[in-house]
């Protein structure tokens, strides 16, 4: 016997039980066989219009390539989908509710556009109007400014406070801008400077010869300047004419520029899912004048699913008019043409005119009437202009009609099987002159609790789950524990421990201190595959640069309670670093069996004991009350192998059954490489008023593979309960 004591110090202690809840009783599960999929699918033709006239038959539904019987086919008009919107109460969340879990991804992308600041007052007012519009709670709109590049001024969300804000931030243009150049600049002529010679007799007999430089141009166009007050003098229409020069000569290089703005606009939107309906506010577009580029423009904005809405940020304005300053500038060139053949002489000048009078023409068509080419892209692409007028209202309203109009599309999905995973659709069309767009899958989640609603954490962690190969950028543990086992149901708890180590910490010098973010999304399922339960946690950490060294040498622990009937499961766990955008999973298997008689819980590995703040949670199985004044708070070990010389402590709970009148007993044996080496039988104490029985133990060390076996004893009922762990060599 001594020696059995030299290798197993038995019940050290005994520790007060905490009082736990009552075992629920038998209910019935109800498990859904059969689910609708209610799916919003947008069709375009090849130019972006919205198609409306289809049948049932124009449309296959595929799910996980497999094709689906398609229960219901339908039109929703945008106009339904506001009327339906108007009269639903505000949403407390910004999802839609679960009734139609895979709604169309509508993106409205404001973007501003070589704005000055007088055109960007109007912009601002036009995004307030806009945001008056009834819009569905699944249209998420986002703030962009263009020049070079698209520069996002604030990301996709429908807080209309929010883009309002990013709204007024917005850049106004830079460099030259041919859009939004005075109206009086814009219909005024280019100079023309020549030398008119006139000879009197023959010099070199006493005849006499002038000279005169002549400067035409720049003078106002009575038909596009009504009753502006602007100089009319020489000097006036000199400095006029000369800005009109210059647009004349950087027409090419302007047009190609903002045709650029629009490309870097369609790649970089062209990324997003969905549908992207643009919201352009721009004083005008200049182009090339080229229609094979500005067609090919066109084709990769529908390729992308972009189509744009124009707002000519001009408004509605009698003095300038930019189809009257395109004819004046179409007028020009015909001047040009004829006034070549009457002069009297012809300098270099105006020979260098006459090259020109092609360049006239397409200068015309490519700088000047920029509202044309903002209305070509717009209808080429679906969309429509917005142009002079100060209402906006009815063209909103037909915006957010045009962007709501889509088909809802009902099928039963031919499995039933919901494990979590994504499982992909696929909308075909049979007419190849037709654009489809629909939600691209969804997570197999059954409704777990009051809401289907994914938060952002979930999403990611489903995303990451369902990966082909696992993701692993860091170590971390997780584990299951059994506790009141009966029959029907037994209270489970799920640990897990992450080592702050591992985990990136963003320094923040000017507040001196660095921060960590962590994200959690589990999920469990039975032996079949499906998901029974599903948890998430969002922790984020501000660590003062004292403490940073200490801190990232503890680990960060979580516990999650669960109810499950007995059965096997598995623990499916994405980590979430959001500070490194890393995330790491893991496959944890554990039981829940059935136990009659007498209880045992899991044992479990204890790292440390703390203090329990307050009241111990009479829910909470790890926690206890060794004395009336402290409570205790277990936090198990998930790491199984031990350094050497370690002293390991080990917890679990005893439930005595009440219906036997014989004494609980433990019978506690430690193996080493599956050999005996110690045994011990001991009687428990007395149970609490909730009969349940914490304790803790100092069990034997020896370097090798060990098992600490717990056996719980009355009468002649008996429940065996183990943990392996492994005692590194000295």
């Amino acid at each position: 016997m001594k020696k059995v004591l030299a290798l197993l110090c038995l019940v050290v202690f005994f520790i007060r039980p905490a009082a736990f809840g009552q075992a629920q009783e038998p209910g019935v599960t109800i498990r859904h066989t059969v689910q609708e999929v209610v799916l919003e699918v947008m069709v375009r033709d090849a130019h972006g219009r919205v198609v409306k006239n289809l049948k049932p038959s124009d449309l296959e539904v595929y799910e996980d390539g497999v094709l689906q019987k398609v229960q219901s086919f339908k039109l929703i008009e945008g106009r339904e989908v506001m009327s339906r919107t108007s009269k639903a109460p505000t949403p407390a969340k910004p999802l839609a509710a679960a009734a139609n879990p895979l709604k169309a991804v509508n993106l409205i992308c404001i973007v501003f556009s070589n704005l000055d600041t007088f055109h960007k007052k109007y912009a601002v007012d036009a995004v307030a109007e806009f945001l008056k519009s009834q819009l569905d709670p699944d249209t998420w709109v986002a703030v962009f400014n263009l020049d070079s590049i698209l520069t996002v001024l604030h990301p996709f969300t429908n807080n209309r406070n929010e883009i309002m804000e990013a709204a007024n931030k917005a850049a106004t243009g830079t460099g030259v801008d041919f859009a939004s150049i005075a109206s009086s600049v814009l219909n005024a002529a280019p100079l023309l400077e020549y030398i008119e010679v006139t000879q009197t007799g023959d010099p070199a007999h006493g005849g006499s010869v002038t000279a005169a430089q002549k400067v035409l141009g720049g003078s106002l166009n009575p038909t596009a300047i009504v009753g502006a007050d602007i100089s009319n003098s020489q000097s006036a229409n000199i400095q006029r004419g000369d800005l009109a020069s210059q647009r004349r000569e950087f027409g090419g290089i302007e047009g190609m520029r903002q045709m650029e703005q629009i490309l870097a606009m369609i790649r970089q939107l062209g990324t997003l899912p969905g549908r992207k309906s643009v919201l352009l506010l721009s004083p005008g577009l200049a182009t090339t004048g080229d229609p094979d580029l500005f067609k090919i423009m066109v084709d990769k904005a529908n390729k992308a699913n972009v189509t744009v809405y124009a707002i000519d940020v001009n408004g509605l304005s009698a003095e300038m008019d930019q189809s009257q300053a395109s004819a004046a500038a179409l007028k020009n060139a015909a001047s040009v043409s004829a006034t070549q053949g009457t002069r009297g002489a012809t300098s270099g000048a105006q020979s260098m005119e006459k090259m020109r009078q092609d360049d006239y023409v397409n200068d015309a068509v490519r700088t000047t009437d920029t509202q044309a080419t903002l209305r070509a892209l717009s209808e080429s692409t679906g969309g429509f202009l917005i142009g002079n007028t100060n209402d906006l209202r009815k063209p909103f309203q037909r915006l957010v009609e045009d962007v709501e109009t889509h088909y809802e599309v009902i099928y039963r999905p031919a499995s039933d099987l919901y494990d979590g995973h994504l499982r992909n659709i696929n909308v075909k069309t049979l007419r190849a002159d037709l654009n489809v767009e629909s939600r691209k899958g969804y997570f197999a989640l059954p409704v777990l609790g009051s809401s289907a609603d994914l938060t952002a954490v979930e999403v990611a962690g489903l995303a990451a789950l369902s990966l082909k190969q696992p993701q692993h950028a860091f170590d971390f543990q997780a584990g299951a524990y059994q506790f009141r086992p009966n029959a029907a149901n037994s209270q489970n708890d799920v640990v897990f421990e992450i080592p702050a180590a591992n985990l990136t910490a963003t320094p923040e010098p000017a507040v001196k201190r660095h921060r960590m973010h962590l994200a959690m999304f589990t999920l469990v399922k039975d032996a079949s595959g499906q998901v029974v339960e599903k948890f998430s946690q969002d922790s984020p950490y501000e660590i003062p640069d004292e403490n940073l060294t200490k801190a990232q040498a503890t680990s960060i622990t979580f516990a999650h309670p669960l109810s499950l009937p007995p059965g096997h499961y598995t623990l499916e766990t994405a980590v979430l670093d959001q500070e490194a955008k890393k995330t790491s999973t893991s496959k944890v298997a554990f039981e829940s069996p059935e136990q009659k008689g007498v209880g045992l819980s899991s044992v479990m590995l204890v790292q440390h004991v703390e203090p329990v703040q307050g009241k111990v949670e009479p829910t909470d199985p790890l926690e206890f009350q060794p004395d009336p004044s402290q409570g205790r708070r277990v936090i198990p070990e998930l790491a199984t192998n031990l350094t050497a010389g370690v002293k390991p402590y080990v917890f679990f709970v005893v439930y005595p059954d009440r219906s036997l009148a014989d004494k609980p007993k433990i019978q506690v044996e430690f193996l080493v490489g599956g050999q005996v080496l110690a045994k011990q039988t001991s009687e428990l104490p007395a149970t609490d008023a909730t009969g349940a029985i914490p304790m803790m133990i100092n069990t034997a060390a020896k370097p090798g593979n060990c098992e600490l076996r717990i056996t719980a004893m009355q009468g002649a009922s008996s429940t065996k309960q183990s943990v392996t762990y492994t005692i590194a060599a000295k």
